[in-house]
């Protein structure tokens, strides 16, 4: 366990959560492979799993519909998966993983970003705060403008994840766990930029932007191609507590 003294709360939540993300392997149910190649068709099947999610729905995943997904013999599904319930759990968790790798890679940037200013260019009162909030709102932008375009897969399966998370118990706390360490990572964040509310500013960004990944599946129409440039730029506005442009 890292050592928590002399940290922030906003510091402690961001190492909880990492641990915890880190330890998203042990809750894997099925069985695993002995050797690597068994493994690596394990995670085959899991990955084929994820794109029936994505294309077919949650309820869409069965022995047989995997197996002919990730072209192997149905008795290699039922071999490391005893049934639906270890396939969708240990599909969740490995959707989890993949998804966590980008969003830590995202924060990193950011933190590089944070790490060159100065304690006081990162103060709420610095004259700096608009210039400071263009260009995380531009970082931001660019990364959700690929999330949205090259990724649209990995959206559907996460929106199908979180609504199948309403029925099912031991989703539910995956789930949980997925949204927590967005959460915390970005309170992180938050309180390096001076934020009075660093966890409430995060929790309500997150349901923001999951949002944002519903109406782009949706096709809701913006008025024109900046328009998550805008409302993307309004929410670090708020968060930072810029005044109106």
């Amino acid at each position: 366990m890292a050592d928590m003294r002399g940290r922030t709360q906003a510091d402690r939540d961001y190492v909880v959560a990492n641990q915890a993300a880190s330890k998203f392997a042990e809750e894997y149910r099925g069985r695993r492979g002995a050797r690597a190649k068994g493994e690596m068709r394990r995670k085959e099947i899991l990955s084929a799993a994820l794109r029936i999610v994505a294309r077919d729905g949650v309820r869409a995943v069965k022995h047989r519909s995997v197996a002919r997904e990730a072209d192997v013999p149905l008795a290699a599904t039922t071999y490391y998966f005893r049934d639906i319930d270890e396939l969708l759990n240990d599909a969740f968790i490995l959707f989890s993983e993949e998804a966590g790798e980008q969003v830590r890679a995202f924060y990193d940037t950011l933190q590089v970003l944070l790490d060159s200013l100065s304690p006081e260019m990162r103060l709420r009162t610095s004259p700096e705060r608009p210039q400071l909030a263009k260009r995380l709102a531009s970082v931001a932008t660019a990364y959700l403008e690929t999330q949205f375009r090259d990724r649209r897969a990995y959206l559907l399966a996460e929106q199908a994840f979180l609504i199948e998370a309403l029925r099912d118990d031991r989703l539910s706390r995956l789930a949980r766990r997925y949204r927590k360490s967005w959460v915390s990572g970005l309170a992180e964040l938050l309180e390096k930029l001076d934020s009075p509310s660093a966890t409430q500013d995060a929790s309500l960004i997150v349901h923001v932007v999951l949002g944002m990944g519903y109406d782009l599946m949706l096709g809701v129409p913006g008025d024109d191609d900046g328009t998550l440039a805008r409302a993307v730029e309004r929410i670090v506005d708020l968060a930072l507590g810029v005044g109106d442009r």
